[in-house]
């Protein structure tokens, strides 16, 4: 069976939303939840930020959990040296590689991108830390030069890279391709945006190609409305795809009702999964099937995740003629 690693980063891009935040504490706790659902990593947050944010990567990397965090960081050797000050092992570095990204907000040119690769991921090699690199804005990059650049990581020792459609401008057949592609080169995480709605479908698509890892938050939380959502990527791998996440998919449902709780937000009723209409069947001709057998209309049984199926009843629930 093919297996597929979820990667959390709700503690990060999660925070990035304009809903998202947290006490110190309240991150603390939630690690502890995401841990328990058995997520290959969860990326913690961003050492160069502040001291503060150094102390907290740095308290629960003494814990135990150095295998279970990475970090992101800028590319740069300074990003770098506050990670290892907190102790990590697993390091998220991020390169833009759009020109938009390159020109516009660096103010450099592609070969100042292929210099600080060789100059950090040299860096890192001799600290023998795990390095995954960030494709940042990768949809709307030359592939070319992607290509060129993946072949470059890998011949520096990088680990794997990160796939991001930073502006959520990707569609399912792109991202096929380019993932089809690269994850021949190196292993693949994909960091997907939902601006057009598009992040769990390119996810899906990804994983069809050849990705192993899926960065996600808890809800899609994330930067303008967010990445792709932890349970709808998790539950569709499982349940459609047929394919290995490890994931404990039961404990979704009380941390989902505890993070909402937390930032008091309310989940649309027509959001996937965990919306209030997500199991609610209307008209005659679903009432009267799904009497017979639950999964005629429900694409699983929502007791797997603590849920359960309803039914409401309206002007199409008493339609005339209907076949049953």
């Amino acid at each position: 069976m093919k297996e597929v690693f979820i990667t959390d980063t709700t503690l990060r891009e999660g925070l990035q939303s304009a809903i998202g935040e947290m006490t110190i504490e309240q991150r603390k706790d939630l690690f502890y939840d995401i841990l328990n659902l058995n997520v290959k990593e969860i990326e913690l947050g961003v050492p160069a930020h502040s001291k503060e944010e150094r102390q907290f990567i740095k308290s629960l990397i003494d814990e135990g959990y150095q295998d279970k965090i990475i970090t992101w960081n800028r590319a740069n050797i300074k990003d770098i040296e506050y990670s290892l000050e907190c102790g990590a092992k697993l390091l998220e570095i991020s390169f833009p590689i759009s020109d938009i990204m390159v020109y516009k907000k660096l103010g450099k040119d592609r070969k100042y991108i292929f210099d600080i690769a060789k100059n950090t991921i040299s860096f890192c090699k001799e600290k023998s830390v795990y390095i995954s690199c960030g494709l940042e804005d990768a949809t709307r990059a030359d592939f070319s030069f992607i290509e060129e650049f993946v072949h470059l990581l890998k011949a520096l020792g990088a680990d794997r890279i990160r796939y991001s459609d930073t502006l959520g401008i990707g569609n399912p057949i792109k991202v096929y391709e380019d993932i089809s592609i690269l994850s021949k080169i190196l292993p693949v995480e994909v960091h997907l945006h939902n601006d057009f709605g598009m992040a769990t479908a390119n996810a899906v698509s990804a994983i069809m190609a050849g990705a192993t890892y899926i960065n996600t938050t808890l809800l899609g939380l994330g930067e303008r409305v967010g990445i792709t959502p932890l349970e709808e990527i998790s539950l569709y791998t499982e349940f459609v795809l047929g394919y290995k996440t490890n994931i404990n998919v039961s404990n979704i449902t009380i941390l989902v009702k505890k993070l909402t709780n937390m930032l008091n937000i309310d989940i649309h009723p027509n959001k996937p999964i965990y919306g209030a209409n997500a199991f609610i069947n209307k008209s005659s001709i679903h009432i009267k099937a799904q009497q017979k057998s639950k999964d005629i209309y429900l694409p699983f049984d929502p007791a797997t995740i603590g849920l359960s199926e309803q039914f409401c009843f309206g002007y199409f629930s008493k339609a005339k003629n209907e076949q049953t």
